[in-house]
Order: C-alpha cells, then structure tokens, then sequence
C-alpha cells in the first residue's frame, strides 16, 4: 500500500509544544500504536520539536515544517527547520553529535547530551538526518507499528550510584533529616522549563546535609527528557550531602519514562 501523509506548518514557538504533542498521540493511536507506545514517541517528537525550535528557527518568528508518513508497516516522521537559528549548525555536524552522545549516555547519572540520542535509541528503529529543503535541517524517525506492549528496558546503564529498585513504594523519607516537598503540576516541557524547577533550584541550594527532598507529582502530567536530566543532576547533588530525592504520586506515564531511562533504579518512587 502507498504511503498516507499529514502535514502541516507551525509557527517556530516552544508555546505550540503541547500542541504537536497532542497531533502526534493521536496520529500513532489512529496508525495501531498501543498507548503506550505513543506516550514514548511522543516524547521524541517533542524533543525534535523543541531542537527545531532552538537551533533551526528565530527566536520570534519562523516556521517548522512537520510530515507523518505512514502505511500499514511502519511510520516516519519527519521534522525540518529553516535554518535561521542562532546556534545554526549543518547535518553532518549535527548527526556527529548524536553519533557521539549515543556513545557517552550509558551513565543515568550524566546530565547533558542525553535527550535525542538516549530517545532514539531507545524507541525508535531509525533516524535520519540531512539538509532541509527549506535552509535548514530535517530530522525524521521511523518505527514498526506495533499493537503489542513495549518490551522490558534493556540494561543499558551501568553505572547507577544507588540500586533501589527492590525498595520502589517504600519510603525513605521516615528517620532521615530535614524533609522539604514541592509541589509539581501540569505539563513540563520546553516552554516552561526554566520556570518549573526554579522553586526545586532555589531549595537545594540552602538544603542541610542529610535532608531528603520530596517531588510531589500529584498534578504531574507530562515531562521532557531535560527535566529528566535535570532529575539526574539533582539527586547527585543530594547524594552528594547524604541526602536523597523521592518522587510521590507520579502517575504511569512518567513512571514508564522514569523505567525505561533508568532513573527508578536510583530515585525512590513512592506510592
């Protein structure tokens, strides 16, 4: 069968994140992708949406440029910039890049350079990176359709600092020292960032040692791959105080991420 296509043009604003976020959940739903499949693509294209964004387009104005192509077998999807960013870089140089991330990101601990390369990686079966026809460049992905259950992460992290897993709907925080939580909610991606973990930012820094730091998720909805990073950065900085990080309340989608990137072996995930 030929392949089917949808496409569209967005402004090159982070604001439209949750936007092509949503397009994207229901276009792999409508092709035969389970739920759970499409929570994890969707997290890819959120972080190509969010590369376009920063390295391909002006901070004001601009257009990204999006096609799914599919058929019964698989789906690609494909996203291209124009070029005018001001951190303007070329494929080859930009494939490089997450050739030698892809290589560096066996540590959960490591918290910058994992977004694309570990995503990838990890739930797609392929990508693709050139020169965009509008100036800049076009990265797309593709994967089997599938309507069975993702398979069990494999074990490609090696060095977690703390293995806790056996220990996940305990909780550490009784008998420990100072216990600070802070609220999370709605949907953290690259539009709000900045202004999400200021309040977690702020509160490390005049944290005692021993403290343990508590993320309530109830509100939680969504979180990209550099909050996941700055997850990682986190916990190394208590750690390093005798301290711990534990996430309460989180709900199944960002457990599922937190799984498959490694990070519920290091954090404490309360119930």
């Amino acid at each position: 069968m030929s392949k089917r296509k949808i496409e569209f043009t967005l402004p090159a604003d982070l604001k439209c994140s949750s936007l092509v976020r949503r397009i994207s959940e229901e276009i792999f739903h409508h092709v035969g992708f389970t739920k759970e499949w499409a929570n994890r693509l969707k997290l890819v294209v959120d972080e190509l949406f969010m590369n376009a964004n920063r390295y391909g387009s002006k901070k004001e104005g601009g257009t990204v440029f999006i096609e799914f192509s599919y058929d019964d077998e698989t789906i690609t999807f494909k996203i291209e910039d124009e070029g005018v960013g001001s951190k303007k870089t070329c494929a080859k140089d930009l494939k490089q890049l997450i050739d030698r991330n892809s290589d560096e990101m066996r540590d959960v601990t490591k918290t910058s350079g994992r977004g694309l390369a570990l995503i990838s990686n990890l739930w797609t079966d392929s990508m693709m990176v050139e020169d965009s026809r509008h100036g800049g460049i076009a990265i797309s992905f593709t994967k089997k359709i599938s309507s069975e259950a993702p398979p069990a992460p494999p074990p490609i992290f090696e060095s977690a600092k703390v293995e806790i897993e056996s220990k996940q709907g305990q909780s550490p925080v009784t008998g420990r020292g100072t216990v600070e939580i802070i609220e999370l909610s709605g949907e953290i991606d690259a539009s709000n960032l900045e202004e999400k973990i200021q309040s977690v930012n702020d509160k490390l820094k005049v944290l005692p040692r021993g403290s343990t730091l508590v993320l309530d998720c109830a509100s939680l909805v969504y979180i990209n791959s550099t909050f996941i990073g700055y997850l990682a950065a986190w916990l190394n900085e208590l750690q390093a105080k005798d301290g711990q990080l534990v996430l309460r309340n989180t709900n199944k989608q960002i457990r599922d991420v937190l799984e498959l990137v490694g990070l519920s072996k290091v954090i404490y995930l309360e119930t």
